[in-house]
């Protein structure tokens, strides 16, 4: 009898440890970037946001690695999480959302004299919370080159990445002006678009600070160059 009750034991002692060994630690967000094919109905951080932010916020005197003015730091997606009181699922309360659409002009970012982000670039920012504020890197698969247009590629990636928005207003960046199409078609005449995309010596690369363009933006607006660059 003692012989049984002590088998009976020594299974429950095996059932707990097996047990416990197959339980596993809470999985924690990757330190990488999750990383996978372009989706046209996510927006990806490095691809959408990241450029915004480097290029019309983290700027020196403004939130940059350097001043960090208030404490926050738009340069990478650590301190953006950090910083910036971004509440995934829930932009209306998030304070990376709610100074670029504040009633306030000395409270709306950026800040007079630069010029505020777009509609568009706005509800990426809105949506990317949405989404969850999530680490995302994707791979291009495919670059459309047969439907290149002004209205609907070229400017659309100059937007994105934040070029029109330094490139704009009274007192543009560089003294270069990219706000409009007889502007941008300046800009790749003299060489200066390109030079500056391509972040090629002797010239400022653009954007300025954080990633540069993705190949297949970079692509479309040369093909848009070699077309002639016409205004459609």
């Amino acid at each position: 009898m003692k012989i049984k009750i002590l088998g009976v034991i020594a299974i429950w002692v095996l059932v707990f440890l097996l047990f416990k060994a197959c339980r596993h630690e809470p999985i924690k967000p990757p330190d990488e970037p999750i990383v996978s094919y372009c989706h046209p109905d996510t927006v990806y951080f490095n691809r959408d946001i990241l450029p915004l932010l480097s290029a019309s916020c983290a700027r020196s005197g403004c939130h940059d690695a350097i001043t960090q003015a208030d404490g926050v730091r738009l340069t990478d997606y650590e301190s953006v999480m950090q910083t910036a009181d971004v509440r995934p699922g829930n932009p209306e309360s998030s304070d990376l959302y709610e100074v670029l659409v504040e009633d306030d002009p000395d409270k709306r970012m950026p800040p007079s004299p630069n010029e505020p982000l777009t509609s568009t670039q706005i509800q990426l920012i809105f949506t990317w919370i949405t989404q969850g504020a999530l680490n995302l890197e994707c791979i291009e698969d495919g670059c459309d080159l047969e439907n290149v247009t002004f209205s609907q590629t070229v400017f659309p990636n100059l937007q994105n990445y934040g070029c029109v928005s330094c490139h704009s207003g009274n007192s543009p960046s560089g003294n270069l002006l990219l706000s409009s199409y007889a502007h941008v078609q300046v800009a790749a005449e003299s060489g200066r678009l390109m030079g500056a995309i391509l972040r090629l010596a002797g010239y400022a690369p653009m954007p300025p600070s954080g990633n540069a363009m993705s190949e297949c933006a970079i692509n479309q607006i040369q093909k848009w160059i070699d077309n002639e660059m016409p205004n459609n």
